[in-house]
């Protein structure tokens, strides 16, 4: 029983060795590097090509997260309610453009 372990364990050890030996060997080849973005300056700064499409995208917006405190004496009424108010607030701007054979064809969200 000990000679079969020994042996099946040698021949493991043999076999990965080889294995990584072969590996080492095998020829890198690099990747042709894939342009998922392009970048679109027919129309100014910040515009891109959708994928597959000759439409000019942008993207743009702002965000803004406003914090308030206020102490316990400076509050009128009872007394009761919240110390700290806070809002968020967000825009999104999306604008696409494409030549047609009339012209630009713009389309814009808010």
């Amino acid at each position: 029983m000990r000679l079969l372990k020994s042996s099946l364990l040698g021949s493991v050890a043999g076999v990965v060795a080889v294995a990584g030996a072969q590996a080492a060997d095998l020829p890198v080849k690099k990747a042709v590097p894939v342009e998922y973005v392009r970048v679109c300056s027919a129309y100014g700064a910040g515009f891109f090509y959708i994928p597959g499409t000759d439409t000019c995208l942008r993207v743009s917006g702002r965000a803004r997260f406003e914090v308030g405190y206020a102490p316990t004496d400076s509050r009128t009424g009872t007394g009761n309610g919240d110390l700290v108010g806070y809002r968020g607030l967000a825009r999104i701007n999306l604008d696409a453009r494409t030549q047609t054979g009339y012209g630009t064809l713009r389309a814009f969200t808010r």
